[in-house]
């Protein structure tokens, strides 16, 4: 009699080997746990990756330090080199009338509310601010005192109030106009383009120090409180003994 065939899914199981024999598990692998942890170089070679990772970290490292280092000494050489440019400058002063500071070849700044020489303006600045005003074309208002409002002067008028005697010679805006006065100072003071002069304040510090404490007041932006001085440059001698003495330049503050 003639045995049945046998099905495919009987001769599939048949012919599969779940399992190598032990012997030729041992002698087809390529792998021995016990030989690589008896093998010295097997240690070794772990080792030598985790150096070049160190040595690699470590330059790095050296060369963020380096470029730091470099860094701080262009920054420090480049403003020791600026101080001494500075100092080598002509002071800031136009005299001591309109005339004699045209004849000295200033010109009204209304940033820095002065006559200054070309080397102590930043004209560029300067056109910025006189257009970020609430006025047309960003002009700003400059009133005769806190209580009268209603007289305004142009910017031409107010470079007059210079010659004025000292408790004359002031002129009123708002505190926007003082907020943006003190930014493009401050932005001026960045650029190093031109020396910097100060009417009312001694140095750059006193200056920023003000405008620091001004700027968090809280006080409404279009509050008429800000007394501007109107100069001709650096201080006088008088006037800066006078602000030793009484921390004004003014012998009196009007109203």
């Amino acid at each position: 009699m003639r045995k049945p065939r046998a099905s495919w899914l009987e001769r599939s199981l048949s012919d599969s080997k779940p399992f190598l024999p032990k012997n030729e598990n041992e002698t087809d692998s390529d792998i021995d746990p016990r030989k690589e942890e008896n093998d010295p170089e097997f240690y070794l070679r772990g080792s030598r990756r985790r150096s070049r990772l160190h040595i690699a970290v470590l330059w790095l490292g050296r060369l963020v330090i380096l470029a730091l280092s470099l860094y701080s000494l262009i920054t420090l050489s480049a403003s020791a080199v600026k101080y001494i440019h500075d100092a080598t400058l002509p002071p800031c002063h136009c005299g001591n009338s309109v005339q004699e500071a045209r004849a000295l070849g200033c010109k009204y700044d209304s940033l820095s509310t002065s006559w200054l020489p070309d080397h102590c303006r930043d004209d560029e600045l300067t056109a910025l601010f006189e257009r970020a005003g609430p006025g047309p074309n960003g002009a700003w208002p400059y009133h005769a005192s806190r209580n009268n409002q209603s007289k305004l002067y142009t910017i031409e008028e107010v470079s007059y109030f210079a010659e004025k005697p000292d408790r004359e010679r002031i002129v009123f805006s708002t505190i926007d106009w003082h907020d943006k006065h003190c930014f493009y100072l401050l932005v001026k003071q960045l650029r190093r383009k031109s020396k910097m002069e100060y009417i009312g304040f001694p140095d750059a510090t006193a200056h920023a120090e003000h405008c620091a404490t001004a700027m968090t007041e809280g006080i409404p932006g279009n509050k008429v409180v800000i007394g501007i001085i109107v100069g001709f440059g650096d201080p006088t001698p008088e006037e800066t003994r006078r602000f030793e003495l009484t921390g004004s330049y003014l012998e009196e503050d009007p109203l």
